[in-house]
């Protein structure tokens, strides 16, 4: 497996570095297997690779939209080894992020995978905006545009910007087979 590119690397080590994923829960206990599943999802050089790195995080940190407490930890992770990731690699980290944004902290989980904000993850997950909306702009993303929804609907102050990207979108040809969750999106705004 290769590594990311030096600058991001480093970046990446520093951020996951910033936490004890060992005393971080997950719905596996520890969080600590979630450090690796990070970084080899951040790393992959195959899409098989990059999605056996994905469901290590999806059914350890979150399962079936119950969020654990190392979910903010794994968001700020996530959204720093985005920029760099390898294309096999970026639907997947966009698709998690969206998944934990739609997430709910108060479920019958908490006692054992400890307490979470959904706010704490969707203002972490905030500092990607201008690569999300890239990426809606670009590609077309679906995920893009839950997270810049989730955005909107968590600050007042990112509502207004998350409202233009979305106008916009309308317009793009690479945004046409998402039309529909756009409007919707934009009508659950106001």
């Amino acid at each position: 497996m290769t590594a990311p590119s030096t600058p991001n690397r480093v970046r990446l080590l520093a951020e996951l570095a910033r936490y004890d994923w060992q005393t971080l829960k997950s719905f596996k206990g520890s969080a600590v297997d979630v450090r690796s599943a990070i970084t080899d999802l951040v790393s992959a050089e195959t899409g098989a690779a990059a999605e056996r790195a994905y469901w290590r995080i999806d059914n350890t940190a979150l399962i079936q939209g119950r969020l654990s407490q190392c979910c903010p930890a794994v968001v700020s992770c996530l959204v720093v080894g985005l920029t760099e990731a390898p294309a096999v690699s970026r639907p997947l980290i966009i698709d998690l992020l969206a998944t934990i944004g739609g997430g709910y902290d108060d479920h019958v989980d908490i006692a054992w995978v400890g307490p979470v904000s959904s706010h704490d993850c969707i203002q972490r997950m905030a500092v990607g905006f201008e690569t999300y909306e890239r990426e809606l702009r670009e590609r077309g993303n679906a995920s893009c545009v839950d997270i810049l929804f989730v955005c909107g609907k968590d600050s007042a102050q990112m509502l207004p910007r998350v409202r233009q990207v979305l106008v916009e979108a309308l317009a793009l040809p690479s945004c046409r087979p998402i039309s529909e969750l756009v409007e919707a999106s934009l009508a659950d705004l106001d």
